[in-house]
């Protein structure tokens, strides 16, 4: 009987040790498409002229330093994708707005936007766009959603949005021609209305041009931009992969230890008897 234990508890331990190691090393090897249009490097910044029918400004698009998880650790990670306006005479950016974003197999999903106002935070991220592009291909959504007011309080929403591929083609913008750029038309629907808005994006650069034909014909014209290199967190971090390792983990531990005591328990009934 005590080798019984002995065995049974190296086993167990054996078990519970390996399992965090064999996920650090497994889990990561399910990460998701290295997008073409949708480079996700922590550090990238794009920079644009933006006109609208009142005057003229600079954008300011980059996806911030760090990320995180929403909805807790056994969430998604997600990075920030963040956007800041310098208007003219001033010598620095201005925060205006960010998004949630995260990759999921072949796959761009959004999961929320925030604002000075309020920040909408979906339940179910929703497919933007998935690779390769086929135009004419349209993602549709529709996913509950905790809407947070500034000033506070918050209440759950819908919130729904259909992205398509409307074209594939060559762009001009002032930081030159780009061939094969997609052009995906966005439609969301919100509490505050209707959004209807254009983005082109070009392979391995991003979002070149927008183009809101409702917000007083706002367009955005890339001027020039900074890449960041290797610097994706579902190709360069571990991080992203972290709740797909403790799912792994967890619930062996949890089974590792119940196991452990239940063969103890069973050598003491077990020498009880004898005597």
């Amino acid at each position: 009987m005590k080798k019984f234990v002995k065995i049974g508890i190296i086993c167990s331990v054996a078990l519970m040790g390996l399992t965090p190691t064999l996920s650090f090393f497994i889990t990561p090897q399910f990460k998701p498409l290295n997008m073409e249009y949708f480079p996700l490097n922590i550090g990238t910044e794009l920079y644009y002229n933006s006109t609208d029918d009142t005057g003229t400004w600079d954008t300011k698009r980059y996806i911030e330093e760090g990320g995180g998880f929403l909805h807790g650790i056994f969430g998604t990670f997600t990075v920030l994708w963040g956007e800041a306006h310098q208007q003219i005479g001033e010598t620095s950016y201005t925060w205006i707005n960010q998004m949630w974003l995260s990759k999921r197999g072949n796959s761009l999903l959004w999961w929320g936007f925030k604002d000075e106002n309020a920040q909408v935070i979906a339940d179910q991220g929703l497919i933007y766009v998935t690779e390769p592009v086929q135009v004419g291909k349209s993602n549709y959504g529709e996913t509950s959603s905790v809407l947070t007011l500034s000033g506070g309080g918050s209440q759950s929403i819908n919130f729904v949005g259909n992205y398509t591929v409307e074209a594939v083609e060559a762009v001009t913008v002032p930081a030159g021609t780009f061939n094969d750029t997609i052009r995906v038309h966005e439609q969301e629907i919100t509490p505050d209305g209707k959004i209807d808005f254009y983005v082109w994006y070009a392979p391995n650069v991003g979002a070149i041009k927008y183009w809101y034909p409702n917000d007083d014909n706002r367009t955005d014209m890339l001027t020039n931009y900074t890449p960041a290199e290797n610097n994706d967190p579902w190709n360069d971090w571990i991080l992203p992969y972290v709740p797909g390792m403790l799912i792994w983990t967890i619930p062996v531990l949890i089974i590792g230890t119940c196991a452990i005591i239940a063969i103890i328990l069973a050598n003491k009934l077990y020498f009880n008897k004898k005597e």
